[in-house]
């Protein structure tokens, strides 16, 4: 009889901001197989972000309650759910998501599906940056560790891109507080740049 695969409960996310995606390009700096995550920062203050936090809260209590019959009946230590209020007031949700899963022997490599605002797949994804305008699918997946104690983590499944605000290497022109000035110096282009502004009809 083969083993039953494990279901975890799957919840999307209400509309908020994206802050340091990495959604394309998995992190290696403390995994060497990488991990994908995105922090979603929302509005405490609206009825959708209250209900949202309180359903992931929920499936926590019970996981944690699940875990310590397990255990015995043991009250375990709990880890802290991954959800943070900021020093402005917000609400940030982490999400995570192994860009390889599995065992020594079998394993595979994974990565969040993305949408644009219409449903449609991306299959070349765009450099999504922060201040993108996003929901995000997921799983609530509990775990036990002796040194962290009983808790759970939400794992990245996919993510809708309502709005993009591409990253771009150095930051935005506007992040850094610019605005632009037709009077003032305008840098030379490059043969490539003047090559596409004159295809694409732009005029500035």
């Amino acid at each position: 009889m083969s083993a039953t695969k494990k279901k975890f409960v799957r919840i999307t996310s209400p509309l908020g901001t994206a802050i340091y995606p990495r959604l394309t390009q998995p992190d290696t700096k403390f995994d060497k197989d990488g991990v994908y995550s995105v922090d979603l920062e929302l509005d405490p203050n609206v009825t959708e972000t209250k209900e949202f936090i309180a359903s992931i809260k929920k499936v926590a209590d019970e996981s944690y309650k699940s875990t310590c019959e397990t255990k015995g009946g043991k009250k375990l230590k709990r880890a802290d759910v991954p959800i943070k209020e900021t020093d402005e007031g917000t609400i940030r949700i982490k999400f995570k998501l192994k860009a390889k899963a599995g065992n020594e022997e079998k394993s595979w490599s994974q990565k969040p599906a993305l949408f644009d605002s219409t449903g449609q797949a991306i299959n070349t994804p765009p450099n999504i940056g922060s201040g993108s305008r996003i929901k995000v699918a997921f799983e609530i997946v509990p775990f036990f560790t002796a040194m962290v104690g009983a808790g759970v983590s939400l794992r990245l499944k996919a993510v809708q891109i309502v709005e993009l605000r591409e990253y771009t290497p150095g930051g935005n022109f506007d992040a850094y507080g610019f605005k632009a000035d037709p009077n003032g110096f305008v840098a030379a282009q490059s043969s490539e740049q003047a090559s596409e502004t004159s295809e694409d009809g732009s005029d500035f």
